[in-house]
């Protein structure tokens, strides 16, 4: 913290960013405790239960990461993740399953997943990656988009 003219005034480079985040999670419950999680680091959370609903969210607002479900009704967190990817922009993100087979893990990383939780999720766990996806993607002192 920096003092001009008698007041405080913080470094922008060390404020906490409020990133917007894409999370998509079809089990209710789930999803309102990994909002509030969110919610409680001062992020903007755009929340949908399916990948129909998600791809409409990444079209509409700019994000910066996202958490996705692997298996949602009507496809797979992977395919949602490789179609935003490739059709809108290029997005870090998170998968999380509690059924995943070694096949999808491997190809979840093959196709550039940030990090694969397996559910039921260990809430410290999913933050340490939060913090090592901020960490590598949004380093201190680069460009805020």
């Amino acid at each position: 913290m920096e003092i001009a003219n008698g007041a405080p005034h913080e470094d922008p480079t060390s404020m906490p960013r409020a990133f917007s985040v894409l999370l998509v999670e079809d089990h209710d419950p789930l999803r309102q405790t990994l909002l509030e999680l969110l919610d409680a680091r001062g992020w903007s959370i755009h929340a949908a239960d399916r990948g129909v609903a998600a791809l409409d969210v990444a079209r509409r607002v700019p994000l910066d990461f996202g958490i996705f479900d692997m298996h949602l009704p009507g496809g797979s967190g992977l395919e949602l993740f490789e179609r935003i990817n490739r059709e809108i922009r290029p997005l870090p993100s998170i998968l999380m399953s509690g059924e995943a087979s070694r096949h999808e893990t491997q190809r979840a990383r093959a196709a550039g997943v940030f990090s694969f939780l397996r559910k039921p999720l260990d809430f410290g766990d999913l933050q340490l990656e939060l913090d090592r996806l901020i960490q590598h993607h949004f380093p201190p002192g680069a460009p805020l988009s």
